[in-house]
């Protein structure tokens, strides 16, 4: 349920290639599937896939505590943020087979202090997204404060009940994360029972699910990861998130194999009867149904979900008709979860084939290897390392790129490749990197030159005051990649940016183009066509500079009080610029 930091991100692209796989040699592709993962420092944590109930690959990586080089087991605790949803939807299908609730029911029954505004959300508005409540992880504030700070759930409900609804109830699907607080209070409403105490006792107990519960961080909790993010070139502990700001939106904790047993008991008719469990998928084609995201992969039918809070990230997928289940838990703010959670669904149906890489000699390895400059504080370092090149921007763990020519190498971790540009005796003047749709060119630099450039003290901001006239030419959305959407608005006199998935992030104006941010080191600077008109931004963050063309006619809807609204979905984060990876969604 937690969102990341304003970056450049991008989408990695499975190779559909029909090779079927053989079941009896899945384990071994797998691990070989996730070794680049692994030994890029991306994985950290634990992986099950599993086929009619029975794990055909199940492994753990990295360390659950980098302090005292602790590692990851089976059966490390790992926090799974939004995966939590799905059981907050069992719980009050349950309650709704009890008669203790409707799924038509208002949310004044549970939450007396709903605005008026609310009258018209009912229950079953919040499983599926469709309420219109805005969602409280995507407030400004949510990450340096309100994440920070222990509140009951009716005090971080309060927090939106002042803002306007983004539309008419059961309208559209807007992801929410305050709608799954209001499902925790109806729980704790119907039942007398506090919601972890509830699904102790309704759940988690009559299934026998003894690694999961609800993570109170004051506890002393046996075998629990720690979470971490690679940031500024170096592991660092994840920011620190009260326990109760998750709740019933993402405050569980569980493994692998506890994960794959809840999978078994939920379709299997345990927990929910078959009448509620097709409810719980019926989506009505807007893409969720109770807790999960309903849509299709690797031209199959799939249920899934993401999770996502400070330090770990969470995927679970599941293909009905195959009764195939992929788990990935990570105690890493930078793992491909989702992504890699496709690509072994992807290797199990015979869809993803890794080619033999190209051999080529020592001599021509070296010759490439050497210091690249792809932004203006941004740069690659890259050396040989066998029969492959390693490749490292500025303050990022290094990935492995194998040849695909003589000069074009490719890197399945960050869905990327390089072209080396050389003179005409070999030797290399310069690359250029092709990623997220997107070439940027980087000449070759001396090292010398570049350690120079990163030490050079970097200029403080200073904000000026601007008359809110003149930022409203820059409001409205603008493309950082491929799906990807900067969304730029103006409230209280003052411009926000929001990449997809993400928070929002108040910009301080240097000039009337020129804004920097405070809650992530980043600027932004706004391009115009020289009669007043903004047509794009550049993102300078990391180093590296990122073009994002205007998107026309992009301008969404005013909401209360002149506030842009606009689309909050949480989970899609990303967490690195230049060579970059994809987070996700929760």
């Amino acid at each position: 349920m937690h969102a990341g930091p304003l970056v450049s991100v991008l989408v990695f692209a499975i190779l559909l290639v029909p090779v079927h796989a053989a079941p009896a040699d899945y384990a071994r592709r797998a691990a070989a599937l996730i070794e680049p993962y692994r030994e890029s420092g991306l994985m950290s944590g634990t992986i099950l896939v599993a086929k009619d109930g029975k794990p055909v690959f199940r492994q753990a990586y990295g360390l659950a505590n980098r302090e005292w080089n602790a590692k990851n087991t089976l059966d490390t605790h790992f926090r799974i943020g939004s995966l939590t949803k799905q059981f907050t939807a069992a719980a009050i299908l349950q309650l709704v087979e009890a008669e203790k609730l409707s799924l038509d029911d208002p949310v004044a029954r549970f939450y007396p202090e709903a605005p008026k505004a609310w009258d018209g959300v009912r229950v079953r508005h919040l499983l599926n997204h469709t309420s219109g409540i805005i969602n409280y992880t995507a407030l400004p504030d949510y990450l340096p404060a309100i994440s920070r700070i222990e509140r009951p759930a009716r005090a971080l409900v309060e927090l939106v009940t002042g803002e306007a609804l983004l539309f008419e109830p059961g309208a559209r699907v807007e992801y929410s994360n305050t709608n799954y607080l209001l499902l925790g209070l109806a729980i704790e409403f119907a039942s007398g029972e506090p919601y972890a105490r509830y699904l102790a006792e309704h759940i988690f107990s009559p299934l026998g699910l003894k690694d999961t519960g609800y993570d109170d961080a004051t506890a002393i909790l046996p075998r629990r990861a720690s979470g971490y993010r690679f940031g500024q070139g170096q592991w660092r502990n994840a920011a620190p998130m009260a326990s109760s700001v998750a709740y019933a939106a993402g405050g569980l904790y569980s493994t692998v194999d506890d994960l794959l047993a809840w999978d078994e008991a939920l379709f299997s008719g345990k927990v929910i009867s078959e009448a509620s469990r097709q409810k719980m998928f019926d989506d009505g084609g807007r893409g969720y149904g109770f807790g999960w995201y309903v849509g299709t992969a690797h031209g199959r039918t799939l249920w899934s979900h993401g999770g996502a809070v400070p330090g770990f990230l969470a995927m679970t997928d599941y293909y009905p008709s195959e009764r195939l289940a992929v788990i990935v838990l990570a105690n890493n703010e930078n793992a491909p979860a989702q992504k890699m959670a496709r690509e072994l669904a992807a290797l199990w149906f015979g869809f993803i084939e890794t080619p033999d890489p190209i051999v080529l000699e020592d001599m021509i390895l070296d010759r490439y290897a050497g210091t690249y400059r792809l932004g203006p504080r941004f740069f690659l370092d890259v050396r040989r390392d066998g029969g492959r090149l390693m490749v490292q921007g500025t303050g990022q763990p290094a990935n492995a790129f194998v040849p695909e020519s003589d000069r074009t190498f490719f890197s399945r971790v960050v869905d990327a490749r390089i072209t080396i540009d050389t003179e005409p005796d070999g030797r290399p003047n310069g690359l250029v990197l092709h990623q997220n749709g997107r070439d940027r060119i980087a000449p070759r630099i001396d090292p010398a030159e570049a350690a120079r450039i990163l030490a050079e003290p970097r200029r403080p901001p200073v904000e000026v005051s601007l008359d809110p006239a003149r930022l409203s030419p820059h409001v409205g959305r603008y493309s950082l990649a491929p799906g990807l959407v900067l969304t730029v608005g103006l409230e209280n006199g003052r411009l926000w940016a929001q990449a997809t998935g993400e928070p929002r992030h108040i910009l301080y104006a240097e000039d009337e183009r020129a804004f920097f941010m405070k809650s992530v080191e980043a600027q932004i600077t706004f391009e115009g066509d020289g009669v007043g008109r903004t047509t794009g931004l550049v993102l300078h963050r990391g180093g590296l500079d990122t073009p994002c063309p205007r998107i026309p006619e992009s301008r969404p809807p005013p909401g209360r009080d002149g506030a842009t609204r606009v689309k909050t979905e949480t989970g899609s984060t990303a967490r690195s610029s230049g060579v970059a990876r994809r987070g996700d969604r929760d």
